[in-house]
């Protein structure tokens, strides 16, 4: 038996209903790849400065002739210096400092 045209009319409307709506959800899972890849990027960057910050302080308090002769010291110009490339760690710091995040 053929379907009325009824039917296929609204057999149409759910399949267009449908079609839009996965067309929403594709759009949507894109927006957040994009959105995350920027992240990873940002992230990727951050750590890159990060070790270039710290390999270069190990470099230079390992070197006799370094000014940081205490750990203090090194703690603070590590800390100035890891601002000053703009990387973040006060999260991690108080994290380890016991604070409760």
């Amino acid at each position: 038996m053929r379907p009325s045209y009824r039917q296929i009319v609204d057999r149409n409307q759910r399949q267009a209903a449908r079609i839009e709506l996965l067309i929403s959800e594709r759009d949507d899972a894109l927006t957040g790849q994009r959105a995350c890849a920027s992240q990873l990027e940002r992230i990727a960057g951050e750590s890159s400065r990060m070790k270039d910050v710290v390999a270069s302080h190990l470099v230079a308090a390992g070197h006799p002739s370094t000014v940081l002769h205490t750990v203090h010291d090194f703690t603070d110009a590590l800390r100035q210096a890891l601002t000053d490339a703009g990387v973040d760690i006060r999260l991690e710091l108080a994290r380890l400092e016991g604070a409760e995040l």
